[in-house]
């Protein structure tokens, strides 16, 4: 499934992350890089509408790929804060 954020802010220290998340189209191996921004969404499809963030989404910059992608937190598997 592909996420979007509702909202979204910058990160401001060097944040590297990797997932599980598979790189989408034809690309092989799974989504990894710097994260540029923090974002949530607040309403699920399909739910009544809230106010409340219902998920926590990093938009990660792969260098294999064309354009920054959205990864759910849960598919985290490292994360490290460069200097």
């Amino acid at each position: 499934m592909e996420h979007h954020a509702d909202f979204a802010v910058a990160v401001a220290r060097r944040l590297s992350v990797e997932t599980d998340y598979d790189r989408p189209g034809d690309a092989d191996g799974k989504v990894s890089g710097r994260a540029i921004a923090l974002g949530w969404w607040v309403d699920k499809p399909g739910d009544a509408p809230t106010s409340e963030p219902t998920g926590v989404l990093y938009l990660v910059v792969d260098e294999t790929l064309p354009r920054p992608v959205w990864v759910a937190q849960g598919r985290l598997t490292a994360v490290r804060l460069d200097d």
